[in-house]
């Protein structure tokens, strides 16, 4: 339980970015994994490792993607 994103962390932690922009983040990830024909488990875990990040720090909104590619190398 205390690895799991928070539920309502867009709303509590984030001030600059929205559910619409991670859902963008999330679409661009699928794509990306999908280029490098990664397995869905790291797909999975990237995306857990986003919203982690994302439930116990404030981000920028150009920093979004950086985030995401981050995690999905550390998932990799």
């Amino acid at each position: 339980v205390k690895r799991r994103p928070s539920s309502n962390y867009m709303e509590s932690v984030q001030n600059d970015i929205t559910a619409n922009m991670r859902s963008i983040l999330v679409d661009w990830l699928v794509e990306v994994a999908e280029e490098y024909k990664l397995v869905a488990d790291t797909l999975y875990l990237t995306i857990s490792y986003v919203d982690r990040f994302l439930s116990a720090n404030a981000l920028n909104r150009q920093k979004l993607q950086l985030l995401g590619v981050s995690c999905m190398l550390i998932a990799s």
